[in-house]
């Protein structure tokens, strides 16, 4: 029989009168209670701490604590879908804006002249403003509601994008790049969180899955969109931009015209004192899962921002559509990864990525040595299928272990991890090469790779071994 709202909301009723007249025991009754649904409210003394496993009921429908303030009824509008359908948009534009100035930088430091460390600052300090904003305001949306932390995140971009657009230095670059990761964090965990809100109540992991693949696929978007306006307009960097401000203002209507899925409450002020917010419930998978997250971006983090310079170091190529296009190739590999694997149990999802991650890291510094690109290519494309397979089974992995009320603080604490490791070691790398060849550099953290992709399978095994004793 077919899912009906209506008939949902009968049953509910009728299990909650009858719980409340039948003289049954206090353990039955309970039972009872808990599977009427949202609408049940039950004893206090019955409902769920914040850091206690929600019951199945709870966890597929994303109501704990406080109730989705949008009907069940708003899927047969079409209301929902179509939000759904507008955050998955202003995920990719986002994601797309941080990436679509890696294959300008080549045209940056040609008409600027400036030095490789402060390329390699341009491109971290967005990771590092990012990590700020997880840490003060990443949990700021499950207490505001997600439209109006969304909404300032849109504008706060909007302002970082015409920075980008109208930079006449370096340091204005950097200046509208600390601006732009920061605006990123804060809208990170929240549209995060809401596309995992608005999942459609027959499929709830459509949530986690979409969110895993809308940053490889904004990676996708940007990068080879850069690189194709870069050979074919006069005047690229004003188009690249200039195009991304459109997509963020599309992204503000969808925004504006969404419903709204965690109602106000107390506590937004003390949820901005910089903490990880982890549930207990959550901490296991959290912490078996980190290793892998480590090297999924570190790989990341070693094609957008290196390969300029490896491009050109040990290849001998200098173009903006190249770059664009080797980005494109491994991000899309990775969103296609992603939606494969989406089935896959965490053991045989860690053991896939971890194979694809240091088999592509080994390609790639056989390749920087060799200096052949054709196998960096190769190379690219497989540990991109590692990126998409290890990032998706990270979230789902510990989203399943948490309720609605916790979503975005804990998709700040899982992002607080992805770009540190996106943004440090690039940092040390450009210190590095100055004293040492780029290839030697990049060779380095292959290995670096490899080492987290064998810690990751050995932790999510002993996870996956404890969770069934």
């Amino acid at each position: 029989m077919p899912w009906s709202p209506r008939a949902s909301s009968r049953s509910a009723t009728s299990s909650s009168t009858s719980a409340t007249r039948s003289p049954r025991s206090p353990r039955r009754r309970l039972r009872r209670s808990s599977n009427s649904g949202a609408g049940s409210k039950g004893p206090a003394r019955n409902r769920p701490s914040k850091d206690q496993n929600v019951s199945s009921h709870s966890t597929l429908t994303g109501t704990t604590g406080r109730e989705d303030p949008a009907p069940a009824a708003q899927y047969r509008s079409g209301r929902r879908a179509l939000a759904f359908v507008g955050m998955s948009w202003v995920s990719i534009a986002f994601v797309a804006a941080s990436a679509a100035p890696s294959p300008l930088y080549v045209l940056y430091q040609a008409e600027w002249h400036f030095s490789s460390w402060l390329l390699t600052l341009a491109f971290s300090v967005y990771a590092f403003t990012l990590l700020i904003a997880l840490l003060f305001a990443g949990s700021l949306s499950d207490y505001l509601g997600r439209r109006p932390v969304l909404l300032g995140a849109i504008t706060l971009e909007l302002i970082a994008l015409a920075g980008l657009l109208w930079a006449g230095d370096v340091e204005w670059v950097i200046l509208a790049r600390a601006l732009q990761g920061f605006a990123t964090g804060v809208a990170t965990a929240s549209v995060s969180a809401a596309l995992t809100d608005l999942s459609p109540p027959s499929n709830r992991q459509l949530g986690a899955t979409v969110a895993s693949v809308t940053p490889l696929a904004g990676l996708t978007v940007g990068a080879l969109t850069a690189g194709i306006v870069i050979q074919a307009t006069q005047t690229p960097i004003r188009n690249v931009f200039a195009g991304l401000i459109v997509a963020l203002v599309v992204g503000g209507a969808f925004v504006l015209v969404s419903p709204e899925t965690v109602g106000y409450s107390r506590g937004a002020a003390a949820s901005i004192v910089p903490r990880l917010a982890i549930p207990r419930a959550s901490r296991p998978a959290f912490i078996a899962s980190s290793f892998l997250n480590v090297a999924v971006w570190l790989t990341t983090s070693f094609v957008l921002g290196l390969l300029p310079q490896i491009d050109r170091t040990a290849f001998g190529v200098s173009s903006g559509l190249a770059n664009g296009g080797i980005v494109a190739l491994l991000t899309a590999s990775g969103a296609t990864a992603v939606v494969v694997s989406r089935n896959l149990a965490p053991r045989r999802s860690a053991l896939v990525a971890a194979t694809a991650l240091a088999s592509g890291a080994v390609i790639d510094a056989i390749a920087i040595f060799s200096g052949h690109l054709g196998l960096f290519i190769a190379g690219s494309v497989v540990a991109g299928a590692g990126v998409g397979v290890g990032f998706g089974g990270y979230i789902r992995l510990v989203m399943q272990t948490a309720d609605a009320r916790h979503r975005s603080g804990l998709f700040s604490a899982m992002y607080v991890v992805s770009y540190l490791t996106f943004g440090l070691p690039v940092i040390v790398a450009g210190l590095l090469a100055s004293t040492f060849t780029t290839p030697a550099v990049a060779i380095a953290y292959c290995a670096l790779t490899v080492v987290f992709s064998a810690l990751g399978l050995v932790s999510i095994n002993r996870y996956s071994q404890r969770r069934r004793a």
